[in-house]
């Protein structure tokens, strides 16, 4: 699963550990996946799939291990379920994917088909004082003083670049940022969007740039710094959502619903949804990776005005007043 999926997991896991208190748990995960579990404090035993070879060699060995239970919360994970040749196993092949329930949701729901009725919902992540310090020692690098707001911005999606809104848009929106309301804004993300955070970076060189430089656990440490994140329906959204930081998600061919659980007044999402919108959907299978339309008209719909009053009204909550940070609203995910 990737980054985002794998957060949605994570109330399911936990209501898992839960309800078997003294069970081994194995998780079989992608590479970054198992970043996501890395810290966990459930005593899981993780193994990460380097490649798909990885993985045939790993369902092989939980076969022989003989394994009392099989649960995917992964959307391909039917596979993997009958593979291991438990007595009890469930997957999404036995829920119902519906448009108006969160993957959070869906992921219960694959709980209870064994039993377990659950009503965790909370995301979370979890890193060390390790890359608290690193990113102590990153920031003064940086040269960040501390004395502005720290703005985080994602302006990538990954494989899915239909997700993407347009790179002149978050420039106009990072010059908003920095001229108007006077924050300092750093970029994250991963080496698939370092070519986009270097020319952002040529225009404002006093911003700071973690694109491609941290590992998951450090870029998690840097979001828990920030006053709000900015970004596409992208792993970092949810990564940042998961640690309480106020976030605003751009979405266009994913549906809101299905991709962001979270609440306001700490969480909002712009959405314009088209007639053709959304075109993805959790479960709809591989076929709706291929774009239908010629551009991306539902991302383009968004425009700089209705981000930057997103903004406004977020900036004029309590919670950025600094007293009431960490305290009133944490855990409102």
């Amino acid at each position: 699963s990737p980054l985002g999926d794998t957060i949605f997991a994570i109330p399911a896991i936990r209501a898992l550990r839960k309800h078997f208190l003294q069970a081994r748990i194995v998780v079989l995960a992608s590479p970054i996946a198992a970043q996501v579990l890395k810290y966990n404090p459930w005593q899981l035993q993780v193994k990460a799939a380097d490649e798909k070879w990885d993985l045939l060699r790993m369902l092989t060995q939980v076969r022989k291990e003989r394994f009392d239970l099989a649960v995917s919360l992964s959307q391909r994970g039917g596979f993997f379920t009958r593979f291991c040749a438990t007595p009890v196993w469930s997957d999404f092949t036995l829920t119902a994917i519906k448009a108006d329930r969160s993957v959070v949701e869906m992921c219960q729901d694959v709980l209870r088909i064994i039993g377990i009725d659950s009503d965790e919902r909370e995301t979370e992540f979890w890193y060390r004082s390790q890359e608290e310090h690193s990113i102590e020692l990153f920031l003064r690098s940086s040269a960040f003083s501390g004395e502005q707001p720290l703005v985080a911005v994602h302006v990538g999606g990954h494989f899915f670049i239909r997700k993407r809104w347009a790179l002149t848009n978050f420039i106009e929106t990072i010059r908003f940022l920095t001229d108007s309301l006077g924050l300092q804004v750093v970029l994250i993300g991963g080496q698939e969007d370092v070519e986009e955070s270097l020319i952002i970076k040529s225009l404002f060189p006093r911003i700071i740039s973690s694109v491609g430089i941290l590992k998951l656990a450090e870029t998690a440490a840097l979001l828990k710094q920030c006053s709000l994140f900015i970004g596409n329906d992208s792993g970092p959204l949810h990564l940042a959502a998961a640690l309480h930081i106020p976030t605003i998600g751009l979405f266009g061919p994913t549906d809101p619903r299905q991709f962001y659980p979270y609440r306001a007044p700490l969480h909002r999402f712009i959405y314009k949804g088209l007639s053709c919108s959304p075109c993805y959907r959790f479960g709809g299978g591989i076929w709706q990776y291929v774009p239908r339309c010629s551009k991306a008209y539902c991302m383009e719909a968004i425009t700089i005005n209705e981000l930057t009053s997103v903004v406004r009204e977020l900036l004029l909550l309590p919670f950025f007043t600094g007293e009431q940070r960490g305290a009133s609203y944490a855990g409102r995910t």
